[in-house]
């Protein structure tokens, strides 16, 4: 970089700007300091107190800086430099003079008759430096795809203490999925979308934690990290290898280094959290009603849960709405004593009865102020030659259930430390530790599924004679389930500086994870629901008690040695060459075993439980890697930009005769602004950088030991099917030990290659206050692992991994960045906004079927119907005997879509003829032939942005952080979406209420009218709708709710992410103190969404787990989860 030119670019080509921005805020000081008052005796005391101070601003070199701001503090009486760096200012006496400019190191001094002022260069403006694999580059010569997290904004002053859900929205192409609110829950990471869709479509990037890749950052402190790059082209992750082949995402944390005397940093926040998103539940007799007509159209008779029948409930529930109305808390229930007092349940004499109060399900089982706390401190200082860093960090969060909620603690311990042995040799050690402790109820069903599944009335969630009913009795006396987990990291490393330019690194990381985890099945004493419930008893009995216990081992060592060697020949090339090796190797060991029937569940020990039942479980995986690697930088007086990489990798993921591979790549720049030709433009354009780069890497996350037969051995258990010898049957036999068929491997199973092209554009305005990025980007996958052939059933084995298919994703990135001071004021805008799409463009026999993958394939399309609108009793003839409807000439025929006992009629959906045959269907569910059908959606997000505002002024600062997708489809089965999804449940919820009627006489025996309306959100009412319907190749979803335009699910929101107000106290206050810095801040996260959903759905749009599940285990649980959560928070930031 010519730094000359650069500081006389910032010094001419600011000053118009300077010029206009002081008149509009600094010249009304001149204009007070210039005013007379008509009291004489004012005016001669207000000139006595005034002097005049002339001044000179120069910067390290002696050149005049032009444009320095000049101000007297606490005042707002300022005033510019001329052209030759010159002021004249009149300020009290004794007065401080603040001058700032640009590029310069803000100073502060007393004002004198004459001064002479030396501003310093700001390093962090002239020559930035940005992490890169195993070193350090200036952003001005960077020249592949690198963004850089502003810390400040991203992890100070906000209760998030998970680095990658904090990691939303910080930089444009990194995408964070939280699949749910639970505060153990890991989110997902992408860098550009989609990589590969091999290994269960795993495009994780690589995550490195000082050098070392970590699986799990949400191990990490986020107070220890002083610096976080993204990687996102090959040009700057193939030094990585192919761990790296979808991004990195670099880490540094807090180090040793030198200071002058020992600082200790202490901050804390304390947070409380409440739902974004609950679903709620209409009063009972809406419910019932709705249940009643649902089953009615279907033909079933009346609707019934655990014998409780809605038309018996039905009066009685009416009767509890005009006697209380609203809503129930928690509390004990009365029983039935007459219709005027029909108290909350009636109960028979066979034990059982009926259960009509309307329950408060969102104010009995969440909490509005779930607490959480965190609090660090950090001492660094220096002794002699010898630096050092030590944090501690402690956090605390609960859950939002409000009975037995869930609980995550941390902890973090670090010791660093940096030796001078001698002028040319540094050595240190890194020492961390961290704890995570986890517990939660380990119910016997999940709360969330079973919360919202049957209706408010149905829980009950009050006490009869002080027992708790089913669902509440199973959250209270259930076992916690505890899950600790320890990592420690253990490193050393070492850096000589052999000769000038000449530098040697090394380190060797040794990580220990250790994780146990265990509950136990407790017996469960309360009123049945699901039963009689006249008197207590064993909802979960004795018998059905048992423990199991859990452990794992993971040890992992990392190697790296490299050096560095950097030389200006002619004062014009500079070179930078890089080359190195690395090695590491993990080993995972893991044990499970459990056992039924607890002795005494005070005590729950594996050997303290019956032997029946016993089962036992043992993984034990390995793996290693190996590479050697290289890059060269080249400039030409910092204008022409070159950078070339190599390494050569190995994996033991491959097979002996394919285990090493070189992956190469190249990346170009041109800094046009600092041509000659360029330079009258730079009063416009401050900086103007052109970058290519084009690359291959490998990718060796394809899964263990896919070249190896394995053979697995089959359980022999009652769940299989006893298989036994002769002389036995049954759990008592001498069982055969059995095993499946073993697996079949190719034999030219290879590399998957992934070729990355880069083009950005770098640009800088308004005196470098405004900068702006933009990349185009394509990452072609080859060779993707897939399975190569269709093979008979008979085989008994699933067809052998190949390298079949290719992927292509196409994108880009904008990202604005705008900052400038006004006097005391400091203000700040970005944005950035990102978008890709991921394409196949090859895959090995393919059929085409639009649920599998296949050439020309769009990832995430949902391919459905187009709704119309909803069918009135005039699109039909008549009604035949079995049910189904006469189409009018002229309306399509549906009759193909019908299945069950379902006919589609007045009030139901009709979709659109898009081809025109006359009839709706999914022709043969291929790409090529699909009827009706078409892609209606896409689910993965697009257009993916953030924008963060904000400034300060006197010690008071405001950041507002914005973030939001601006496209995404789902397409979800969820009760949520739809009513009367699952015929089981009959759930209807309050976001529901508005459908079409099929009116019936007063004991539902007869139609006698419909209440057909194209306003309403959901057609006639029909129960069980989540199965798969007749037309093949699109999602589940039968009769009125095929896939389908009309109910796709908006998942594109905007929200308000957070906000953060702070206070910095003044320095002549705290010092008093003896503290050198103090503030104090509030913060609120997730304050306000624009979001569209689908009607109003009470799903959070950031949810993002298993929205097409519909098997009875998980069913339900898109939205059935713990909900995102609001926080309000405040902390404190002190500095010894």
């Amino acid at each position: 970089m010519n730094e000359d030119r650069i500081k006389r670019g910032l010094a001419n080509s600011k000053f118009l700007t300077a010029v206009a921005i002081s008149a509009l805020f600094l010249s009304s000081g001149n204009a007070m300091a210039a005013q007379t008052n008509t009291d004489s005796s004012l005016e001669v005391t207000e000139q006595l107190q005034v002097q005049t101070v002339s001044g000179l601003v120069v910067d390290a070199s002696g050149d005049p800086v032009i444009g320095a701001s000049v101000v007297e503090i606490g005042t707002t009486n300022g005033i510019i430099t001329d052209m030759d760096g010159k002021f004249t200012l009149n300020v009290k006496p004794g007065a401080t003079l603040r001058i700032s400019f640009v590029g310069y190191q803000t100073q502060e001094t007393k004002a004198s008759k004459t001064m002479k002022v030396v501003l310093k260069e700001d390093s962090e403006m002239l020559s930035e430096v940005v992490v890169v694999g195993y070193g350090v580059q200036k952003k001005a010569n960077l020249t592949g795809a690198v963004s850089t997290v502003d810390l400040s904004k991203t992890m100070e002053g906000r209760p998030q203490q998970d680095v990658a859900k904090a990691l939303q929205g910080a930089v444009p192409g990194l995408s964070i999925l939280n699949n749910t609110g639970d505060i153990n829950s890991a989110a997902s990471m992408r860098i550009r979308g989609l990589g590969t869709l091999s290994n269960k479509e795993v495009s994780n990037p690589l995550i490195i934690v000082d050098g070392v890749p970590m699986d799990d950052i949400s191990f990490l402190n986020t107070q220890d990290i002083e610096s976080i790059s993204v990687l996102k082209d090959a040009a700057s992750t193939s030094i990585y290898g192919a761990r790296a082949a979808f991004g990195v995402i670099l880490i540094n944390t807090k180090g040793a280094k030198p200071k002058d005397k020992i600082t200790i940093n202490y901050s804390n926040n304390f947070a409380w959290d409440q739902s974004t998103y609950i679903p709620d539940y209409p009063d009972v007799p809406t419910q019932l009603r709705a249940g009643i007509e649902a089953k009615m159209n279907a033909g079933e008779g009346m609707p019934e849960l655990f014998g409780m029948y809605f038309d018996q409930m039905l009066p009685y529930a009416e009767a509890w709405q005009r006697q209380h109305g609203g809503k129930s808390g928690y509390r004990e229930m009365q029983p039935f004593q007459s219709m005027d007092n029909v108290g909350d349940y009636l109960l028979f004499e066979n034990g059982k009865g009926l259960l009509y109060a309307d329950w408060d399900v969102q104010g009995i089982f969440y909490n509005n102020a779930a607490p959480s706390q965190s609090h660090n401190v950090s001492i660094q200082g220096t002794s002699g030659k010898t630096h050092y860093y030590l944090s501690f960090g402690y956090d605390d969060k609960q859950g939002i259930m409000k009975i037995h909620p869930d609980e995550l603690k941390k902890y973090n311990a670090s010791v660093n430390l940096t030796t001078n042995v001698f002028d040319w040799l540094q050595v240190g050690a890194r020492f961390n530790y961290t704890r995570k402790s986890y517990q939660r109820p380990d119910t016997w069903q999940n709360t969330y599924q079973y919360l919202w599944r049957w209706g408010s009335f149905f829980g009950p969630y009050g006490t009869v004679d002080g027992y708790d009913f089913k669902t509440i009795a199973q959250q209270k006396q259930a076992a916690d389930r505890k899950e600790n987990t320890d990592l420690t990291r253990m490193n050393t490393f070492l850096k000589a500086d052999i000769i000038k330019g000449l530098t040697l690194n090394a380190d060797f990381t040794y990580t220990i994870q250790n994780m146990n985890s265990g509950s136990a099945d407790y017996s469960v004493f309360g009123m049945n629901n699901w039963g009689t419930f006249d008197t207590p008893s064993y909802i979960v009995g004795k018998s059905s008690t048992g423990i199991w216990r859990d452990a794992s081992r993971q040890n992992n060592w990392t190697l790296n040695v490299y050096a560095n060697y950097t030389k200006t020949f002619a004062k014009k090339h500079n070179v930078n060459v890089m080359v190195g090796a690395n090695a590491e190797e993990t080993d995972y060991i893991y044990l499970y075993g459990e056992r039924s029937g607890l002795f005494d569940q005070n005590y729950p020990e594996l050997n303290l439980a019956n032997q029946d039942g016993q089962g036992l479980d043992w993984k034990h995986n390995d793996r290693a890697s190996a590479g050697y690697f290289g890059r060269i930088n080249y400039d030409y007086k910092g204008i022409y930009l070159l950078e070339l990489n190599g390494r050569y990798d190995g994996s033991s993921r491959f097979p002996s005769n394919d285990r090493w591979a070189f992956f190469p790549s190249a990346s170009i720049g041109y800094r046009l602004s600092e041509e000659a030709y360029f330079q009258p433009l730079k009063n416009i354009i401050n900086n103007a950088k052109l970058r290519a780069s084009f690359g291959e890497i490998g990718n060796e996350a394809v899964g263990d030991y896919r070249f190896v037969e394995l053979i697995g051995q089959r359980l022999n258990n009652s769940s299989t099917g006893y298989v036994n010898w002769a002389d036995g049957n049954g759990a008592n036999a001498n069982r055969l030990t059995m095993y499946n068929m073993p697996d079949l491997v190719s034999s030219t199973l290879s590399w998957e290659r992934i070729r990355t092209t880069n083009l950005g554009l770098d640009l800088a305005f308004l005196n470098n206050d405004l900068n702006v990025s933009f990349d185009w980007f394509q990452r072609e996958t080859r060779d993707m692992l897939a399975p190569s052939e269709v093979l008979p059933n008979t085989l008994g084995a699933d067809a052998p991994y190949a390298n079949a298919g290719n992927l292509r994703t196409r994108g880009w990135e904008l990202n604005l960045n705008w900052r400038h001071q006004f006097n005391e004021w400091t203000v700040y805008a970005n944005f950035n906004i990102s978008d890709s799409k991921t394409k196949v463009t090859k895959w090995t026999n393919d059929s085409k079927m639009l649920n599998t993958y296949y050439s020309g394939k769009t990832y995430g399309d949902i391919w459905g119907f187009e709704t119309e609108r909803y069918f009135e009793e005039s699109d039909f003839t008549g009604q035949n005997e079995d049910g189904s409807w006469n189409y009018k000439q002229g309306i399509a025929d549906q009759s193909g879509l019908e299945g069950d006992n379902f006919h589609y009629g007045p009030g139901d959906i009709k979709f659109k003829d898009l081809n025109g045959d006359k009839k709706i269907d999914g022709g043969k569910g291929t790409a090529d032939d699909h009827g009706d059908l078409k892609v209606i959606g896409n689910s993965m997000p697009r257009y993916e942005y953030s924008f963060h505002i904000g400034g300060a002024w006197k010690g008071i600062d405001l950041d507002l952080f914005f973030q939001g997708v601006g496209k995404r489809d789902e397409w979800t089965i969820s009760s949520f979406n739809f009513p009367m999804m699952r015929n089981a449940d009959l759930a209807i919820y309050a976001n529901q209420t508005s459908y079409n009627k099929v009116l019936y006489n007063n004991d539902w025996t007869q139609v006698t009218g419909y209440d057909i309306r194209q306003s309403n959100a959901y057609p006639r009412l029909y129960p069980g709708n989540e199965a798969g319907g007749t037309i093949s190749g699109i999602a589940n979803g039968c009769h009125n709710y095929y896939p389908q335009s009309r109910y796709l699910t908006d998942m594109s929101y905007l929200r308000l992410k957070n906000v953060t107000l702070g206070y910095t106290f003044p320095k002549e206050w705290t010092r008093k103190a003896f503290i050198e810095k103090a503030r104090i801040y509030f913060s609120g996260s997730n304050l306000f969404l624009l979001h569209k959903g689908s009607g109003d759905l009470p799903v959070d749009p950031e949810i993002n787990a298993n929205p097409s599940s519909n098997s009875d285990g998980s069913y339900g649980t898109w939205g059935r989860v713990a909900p995102i959560t609001r926080t309000f928070s405040f902390g404190i930031q002190v500095t010894l």
